[in-house]
């Protein structure tokens, strides 16, 4: 469409003449910028990190089946100007993120994929939106009738949904001041959460436990 556009208003530039301009561009004036924001984005303190997979037409080396894999880098939501970073690569291996991070000593923010265990100066933080989503899927589908009780996995996306909306009346507070509403806000929340957790783990040895949770 651009080549036509710029052939209305008579100049001629082939998709290959503007396709190399954009890898000049990229070679001379994006690269370093990316690898300046990615020295700064190792020297904060909290990171969140994800990956997705992507498939690439006419890769070398690929089959056009196959999928490559999209690794997202960004800075928490520490107060300061935020650093959010792409990354392809060919392959999902915790590798990958070993590589991009070197260096990084702080706390990660991700899901559970296994492959981030290859970072081992970082302190992992699970994903409370991941943990969620695993309870919605185990949540029986409909409207839940008034005299049935509601099912583990409806609890656990109860609490869920309970620290979302504490998170959200938070948004517009500092770095600090929403850590000390997180302890006086969230704290009992989470630990209401681990004793119904516990209470589940001493219910599912007995035969009456079994047939509370099933």
């Amino acid at each position: 469409r651009q080549e036509k556009d710029w052939e209305q208003l008579g100049f001629s530039l082939s998709r290959a003449t503007m396709a190399n301009w954009i890898i000049r561009c990229s070679q001379d004036y994006l690269n370093p910028i990316i690898a300046h924001l990615r020295e700064k984005l190792r020297q904060r303190e909290i990171l969140h990190c994800d990956e997705t997979p992507v498939q690439v037409l006419k890769e070398e080396g690929k089959k056009p089946q196959s999928k490559s894999t999209m690794w997202l880098y960004r800075t928490g939501n520490d107060g300061k100007a935020s650093i959010i970073l792409y990354d392809y690569r060919k392959s999902k291996s915790g590798e990958n993120a070993l590589n991009y991070l070197k260096g990084f000593t702080g706390f990660l923010h991700s899901d559970g994929y296994a492959g981030y265990n290859r970072l081992k100066d970082v302190t992992r933080c699970g994903c409370w939106a991941h943990l969620r989503r695993k309870f919605v899927e185990a949540a029986p589908t409909g409207k839940r009738s008034e005299n049935r009780p509601p099912t583990p996995a409806e609890v656990g996306r109860d609490y869920c949904n309970r620290l979302f909306k504490i998170e959200e009346t938070l948004s517009a507070l500092s770095p600090d001041e929403r850590y000390l509403k997180r302890l006086e806000l969230e704290k009992p929340v989470l630990e209401a959460f681990w004793c119904w957790i516990d209470t589940l783990n001493i219910l599912q040895g007995s035969a009456l436990g079994k047939a509370v949770i099933y």
